[in-house]
């Protein structure tokens, strides 16, 4: 079948956390915005307050490794200065976590300019995790650098989690809670949920109405469509490997039995999908970078298929 026949049904939207979505719209200043609105009610601070002082940063970090000389990120903000880095990471895991923990210490170090000790004049770095899984169950967590007796040493650098499903259940108890609404907004499936979501006070009418357009486009744009086609088929087929592998350990009576049957099961499973995934966008055309970042590949492994 021709993944280029692939279309949403009626009603439904490419979600704002999806990868490709999310970058494309939040990383393009025609839709500053949309991105004062959302930090307006993040931070606590009123949008006017924000207007012109948000700025896009390039997305590439310099890391010191053999393995990865250059990393591109989410998304990078400088406010007034302070560095904002959003990171869209739908599943959390030790790697995931470590790794974010990497890019903002990267950003944080890159403040003062080559022979510049001044550090007094170091901002605020924040990293802003938008997770849909985290081991605490709450809403928003913030974490500094402590001692053992949970002193803070600094909040110059600070790294936040915000669990985007709980948002999503609390903002039907609770629709006062805007960050929580923002949550909702972002994991909206249908046009429905997405719009009832926004209402009329989460944004500016101007900056509500772009959002809505840009959603609306990517949600009806060839290649996107195709991207999370594979991406949302790929999910569900890494669901069942993880089910059928529990299943298997259950059935064995045994706890190591299961922890292999997962482990094997998503490892031998998902890397074959994903390769079977790869060669289809490649047919399709779709730029190498964007198969790597939604299929977890190397740029060698795709283009030694």
């Amino acid at each position: 079948m021709n993944t280029r026949t692939l279309t949403l049904k009626k009603g439904e939207i490419i979600p704002l956390n999806f990868d490709y979505v999310f970058t494309s719209i939040f990383n393009n200043e025609k839709n500053i915005s949309i991105l004062e609105n959302f930090l307006s009610v993040y931070l606590e601070i009123p949008v006017e307050e924000l207007k012109g002082k948000v700025k896009l940063k390039s997305r590439y970090l310099e890391l010191e490794s053999k393995n990865s000389k250059s990393k591109q990120i989410d998304l990078l903000l400088d406010l007034d200065g302070e560095k904002i880095n959003i990171e869209l990471s739908n599943n959390i895991s030790d790697g995931i976590i470590n790794r974010n923990i990497v890019y903002a210490s990267n950003i944080h170090g890159r403040q003062l300019k080559y022979g510049d000790n001044t550090y007094t004049k170091i901002k605020r770095t924040i990293q802003i995790n938008l997770s849909s899984k985290h081991i605490n169950n709450k809403l928003k967590e913030t974490y500094y650098f402590t001692n053992s007796d949970g002193k803070i040493l600094s909040k110059k650098l600070q790294i936040d989690v915000i669990d985007m499903e709980i948002g999503r259940r609390i903002c039907y108890t609770n629709s006062e809670n805007k960050l929580a609404r923002w949550c909702r907004v972002l994991t909206s499936r249908t046009e429905e949920e997405f719009i009832k979501s926004l209402g009329d006070d989460l944004m500016e009418n101007n900056a509500k109405e772009m959002l809505i357009d840009e959603v609306n486009k990517y949600s009806s744009d060839e290649e996107a469509v195709v991207l999370y086609s594979a991406y949302t088929k790929e999910e569900l087929e890494k669901n069942t490997l993880l089910e059928e592998a529990e299943e298997l350990g259950l059935k064995r009576g045994m706890e190591e039995g299961l922890k292999q049957g997962i482990e094997q099961g998503i490892e031998q499973g998902a890397k074959t999908k994903q390769i079977e995934i790869a060669k289809n966008m490649m047919k399709e055309g779709i730029d190498i970078g964007l198969i790597s970042k939604l299929t977890y590949l190397s740029i060698e492994e795709i283009n030694n298929l």
